[in-house]
């Protein structure tokens, strides 16, 4: 029979600790944008905007242009984000939301590689896109496989990398925002600086991820001893 085996609040067949308030005010504010984004896109392609500003107007008639594609993946995308609170607060997980995020994600990583033939930001874009989609597949993939060895600590790091790298794509929106309020001053145009905020936001999230999993990293060794102890318990 399994056990939990608690220690300094942390459950170590889980892997789970209580997370500083800055990272989960972070999760909440970005699953809000992240959902915000999908409501708002789905909108546009339904009701197209003629009063919108022209850089918004063109955005829109840009994504429109392949609609099936960018419902695909958004909508797959949205399911994702709302899932990982069953997953991730202790209070309301759920085993069946965890199963649900490996083949969503899935659908998600694949077309982006699509949607990525439609990049507004061209290159730079497109190469954010690349390195950080195939991180956010990679990470999925550690975390199914450790999720079947058995191993919950380190599917649950990885887990953790894979969401924050996704949720990536709400912290582009406010600094997509600081561009679009700035242009007036820059003259810079969505298709110069969309690849710039892409680059930015994945990069916030992916480093405060890591930093976030290393700040514990000095207690990793002796939770996997507790956690194979527990488990033959």
């Amino acid at each position: 029979m399994k056990s939990s085996v608690i220690s300094g609040g942390r459950d170590l067949v889980t892997g789970r600790a209580a997370a500083p308030v800055w990272l989960v005010t972070g999760f909440w504010i970005s699953i809000a944008i992240s959902v915000a984004v999908v409501v708002r896109r789905l909108v546009a392609i339904v009701h197209p905007s003629q009063t919108a500003p022209p850089q918004m107007v063109a955005l829109d008639a840009a994504f429109a242009s392949h609609a099936a594609l960018t419902v695909a993946h958004i909508v797959p995308a949205m399911a994702f984000v709302l899932l990982t609170p069953f997953v991730f607060l202790r209070r309301i997980e759920a085993a069946w939301a965890e199963r649900l995020l490996f083949p969503l994600g899935a659908v998600v990583g694949v077309t982006a590689y699509a949607m990525n033939t439609y990049s507004i930001g061209g290159w730079i874009e497109r190469s954010a896109v690349l390195l950080f989609n195939s991180l956010f597949l990679f990470s999925l993939a550690r975390a199914y496989g450790y999720m079947r060895q058995g191993d919950h600590l380190l599917k649950r790091r990885w887990m953790t990398r894979a969401v924050g790298i996704l949720l990536g794509i709400a912290t582009t929106r406010p600094v997509m925002g600081i561009f679009f309020a700035t242009s007036r001053w820059t003259h810079l145009e969505p298709r110069q600086f969309f690849g710039i905020a892409f680059w930015i936001g994945f990069s916030i999230n992916t480093i405060a991820v890591e930093l976030w999993l290393h700040s514990r990293g000095r207690q990793s060794q002796a939770e996997r001893m507790a956690v194979r102890s527990a488990t033959h318990l």
